[in-house]
């Protein structure tokens, strides 16, 4: 009995251990609702920091209101593509939509890190953002910012 006692105990272990690896709960690195870790390789985390840095300044401008905090985070030459609105092409041209946004929206923003993957001199980063909504001035309405 106790070796099969045991083998229920090891089996259910391992199967929780690999379940654990191939879903795993919100992370500490990631945020309350992030489920990103840093990498255990040194300088693969230090990567990550940098590249979670600019995102974290991204936000600040969000949230602050202020373009020129945003502007100096894109190349001279980016292109943005917003949801229903006409595509941007070079930071000259963001500063308008920018600022007319910042005048119709107050965000509240708290992105959530799920990846932070970084290939050479390109970083891709998925984040989700549920805390906060985003606050319409002109009308006092709130909708949760996606």
């Amino acid at each position: 009995m106790k070796t099969r006692a045991r083998i229920a105990l090891v089996t259910f272990a391992a199967l929780f251990a690999s379940v654990r690896l191939a879903f795993p709960g919100p992370g500490k690195d990631g945020g309350p609702s992030g489920f990103f870790t840093y990498s255990p390789d040194a300088q693969v985390a230090a990567l990550q920091r940098q590249v979670k840095g600019v995102v974290e300044r991204y936000q600040d401008g969000l949230n602050s209101s202020d373009f020129a905090k945003i502007r100096p985070l894109f190349a001279t030459n980016s292109v943005a593509e917003w949801n229903e609105k006409a595509t941007m092409i070079g930071v000259d041209a963001m500063a308008k939509p920018y600022n007319d946004l910042f005048k119709a929206i107050k965000f509240k923003t708290d992105f959530q890190y799920d990846a932070v993957d970084v290939y050479g001199d390109v970083a891709i980063v998925r984040t989700h953002h549920p805390v906060g909504p985003e606050h319409f001035l002109a009308d006092g309405s709130k909708k949760l910012d996606f």
